[in-house]
């Protein structure tokens, strides 16, 4: 069929496979379809939509939250360790001796008077210890806010005997007895985010040590010269290894939860990581 020139302007074209033009009508929009019933969704089709949407917003919003907070935790743990370390080696280069040297010979008060000479903004804003004792000659338990361990459960801190300290970005710290000579100590508990929550063995509350050889090391990691497993009381609280950062409501057990934070491995299971799938939604 021959049709007139412009009829044939306002057709689209193509050619077939065996080389015959052919033509096709473009497809034209008109405003009247965006009003035509045979498009438009109902309102219980739209209600349904976001009850699903809700749903699975309310089911993924926690895990997101929980990964966010744990990436933040992750960061403040490492900037930490890090500046313990700093510390650790300033002093053992002004003073020719490591803080477990020094603490060992002299006590632990004696260190602590000169730790704003190498942490910036230290000062003391409480001075609570659990020798504390009230008028009945009982031990007070009171903290200046509450530490738990991991599962939620309240506890005390291991280190509980030169109160609580923070510095300039809001860490709090405490410490425990000094070492015996030729071991590693003090100890050193540190609230990486202060009294922000969780306040929690694990999360932000993580226990290091001084080394004899003017290093810091996550609570329980293997050194030359860790405290004899089990001996008990001031410094020594190294355990056996199947009790390696143990959730339960023993929180000695989550003392060792540094060293596995440092490296990002799962105590328990092999191929899996400490800061999103052993915390999780803790």
């Amino acid at each position: 069929m021959k049709l007139p020139l412009k009829e044939i302007s306002r057709l689209g074209k193509f050619k077939t496979g065996d080389g015959a033009l052919r033509f096709y009508e473009p497809f034209t929009f008109h405003p009247s379809l965006l009003t035509s019933s045979k498009y438009a969704f109902t309102l219980a089709e739209v209600l349904i939509t976001l009850g699903i949407i809700g749903v699975v917003a309310a089911m993924t919003m926690p895990t997101l939250m929980n990964d966010k907070q744990n990436k933040e935790l992750q960061t403040q743990f490492k900037k930490t360790y890090t500046e313990l370390n700093q510390v650790a080696r300033m002093f053992y280069n002004d003073n020719g001796i490591s803080v477990s040297e020094y603490t060992a010979g002299v006590g632990v008060n004696k260190f602590l008077a000169q730790l704003p000479k190498y942490m910036k903004g230290i000062k003391q804003f409480d001075d609570w210890t659990e020798s504390d004792r009230d008028e009945n000659n009982s031990y007070l338990t009171t903290m200046p806010y509450p530490v738990h361990d991991i599962k939620g459960k309240e506890v005390k801190l291991h280190c509980d005997n030169y109160g609580f300290r923070s510095d300039i970005s809001g860490r709090i710290y405490t410490f425990n007895d000094a070492p015996a000579t030729g071991v590693n100590g003090p100890t050193i508990c540190v609230d990486i985010n202060g009294e922000k929550r969780p306040n929690k063995y694990g999360l932000d509350i993580f226990l290091f040590e001084f080394t004899t050889d003017g290093f810091v090391i996550p609570m329980e990691q293997e050194h030359k010269d860790n405290p004899p497993i089990n001996t008990g009381g001031g410094n020594s609280a190294f355990l056996p290894a199947s009790n390696y950062c143990e959730q339960s409501s023993k929180d000695m057990g989550q003392y060792s939860c540094a060293t596995f934070a440092l490296s990002d491995t799962h105590p328990t299971e092999d191929g899996k990581n400490y800061w999103q799938d052993f915390l999780g939604n803790k």
